[in-house]
């Protein structure tokens, strides 16, 4: 959480397809924020928002959905995404990634840690003695609705997201809460962005047009879950 977030700059994107045509596709780019409401307050907000006043919230998942999207067929190349468990955390916290994709988790503390899941796509429960590492393919997709919950039983506080999609129309969001989704076939989708660690979702409708840019700010509010 804290650690990974002053590391941050900015906003993140995730992997993107490449496009020989830009002119036939759009971007979809905004700002994720979040909404204090007293009568149901977040504790572990300071986490992700660094600046209260503009509400700017890091490490929102932001993706595209419409029935029948489907990535191209790019021919790209399954990739590896590092987490690792250092200070009692893991870091990165949350990722995002395509089906097919590896993740690389580490121990870096030293103390003996563990990766686990329920999930029903792919469970596992793996101990992680000091200095270890343990490769884990997400073979399919489940979505924005479904991530892969990770955590560790030795040490309940550690806690981790994987979000796995089988198209490449998604993104993090940085600590400026900026996010930028490229190269977005035209077309009418509704946009998810959740929030794991503070429960929080919302959808919206965007309207992608050829060679544009579909800017849009929204806004999480607790109480609204």
């Amino acid at each position: 959480m804290l650690f990974s977030l002053l590391v941050w700059s900015g906003s993140i994107r995730a992997e993107q397809p490449n496009s020989a045509a830009t002119a036939t596709t759009g971007t979809i780019r905004g700002t994720i924020v979040y909404v204090a409401d007293p009568q149901h307050p977040w504790r572990l907000g300071r986490y992700y928002i660094r600046n209260a006043k503009t509400g700017a919230i890091a490490e929102a998942v932001v993706a595209i959905s419409k029935r029948g999207l489907k990535a191209p067929d790019d021919g790209r190349k399954p990739s590896t995404t590092t987490v690792d468990q250092k200070n009692f955390q893991f870091i990165p916290e949350t990722v995002a990634i395509r089906a097919g994709d590896q993740i690389r988790f580490l121990n870096s503390d030293d103390h003996v840690h563990n990766v686990r899941t329920s999930h029903p796509k792919k469970p596992f429960n793996i101990n992680m003695p000091v200095g270890s590492e343990h490769l884990v393919e997400f073979a399919e997709a489940s979505g924005i609705r479904q991530p892969y919950s990770i955590d560790c039983v030795f040490h309940s506080a550690m806690r981790s997201w994987v979000f796995v999609f089988d198209h490449p129309w998604f993104a993090l969001t940085g600590t400026d809460g900026n996010f930028e989704i490229r190269d977005v076939p035209p077309g009418e989708y509704r946009l998810d962005v959740v929030h794991p660690a503070g429960d929080l979702r919302k959808s919206e409708t965007v309207k992608v047009e050829a060679g544009k840019e579909s800017k849009i700010q929204i806004s999480l509010h607790p109480s609204k879950q």
